[in-house]
């Protein structure tokens, strides 16, 4: 009866970080992708990052108000979601996409699940597979200045026209 293991739910190493300080930290190491992804893709990029988490903060701010429980804006994981849905999108997606991708993560795949961390998966790939599947042709088309694209249509439209050695 000595040998007897102790069963408890996890996590089971335990220690003095709390979510709001992990997720903060987590913003703040996303930061000079962020901003480097501004300098390489423009003010759009910007308007989708602020889009994405402005849309994240206040679908959580919403659903918690219309559902009674406690706002809890320090943890900061909405900002976390928006920011990682922000750097999942092009930058010249249409504006509403991210809208519509962080409201999905936040509500449907976050808070329906019972909210913080009792989701069955990452909000931000959610929205990013959602997005994906409701929108292909746009969530597929990351362009840089006015010739270079990354969209396997482009590429084939381009290799079709000039062949490899135009490359």
């Amino acid at each position: 009866m000595k040998d007897m293991y102790n069963v408890s739910a996890s996590p089971h190493v335990r220690s003095g970080v709390t979510t709001a300080q992990i997720m903060r930290d987590v913003a703040i190491a996303l930061m000079p992708a962020c901003l480097f992804g501004i300098y390489q893709f423009g003010f759009s990029a910007f308007l989708v990052l602020l889009v994405s988490v402005t849309s994240c903060v206040v679908s959580e701010f919403l659903y918690e108000r219309l559902m009674k429980q406690p706002y809890r804006p320090y943890e900061c994981s909405a900002l976390v979601t928006g920011l990682l849905i922000g750097m999942n999108m092009p930058a010249t997606i249409p504006l509403w996409i991210p809208m519509v991708g962080g409201v999905f993560a936040i509500i449907v795949v976050k808070q329906l699940y019972g909210g913080l961390g009792q989701n069955f998966m990452n909000p931000a790939l959610a929205a990013r597979c959602f997005l994906a599947i409701c929108f292909p042709p746009l969530m597929t088309k990351f362009e840089v200045g006015s010739f270079a694209s990354s969209s396997a249509s482009s590429k084939a439209l381009y290799l079709f026209n000039y062949g490899y050695a135009g490359l």
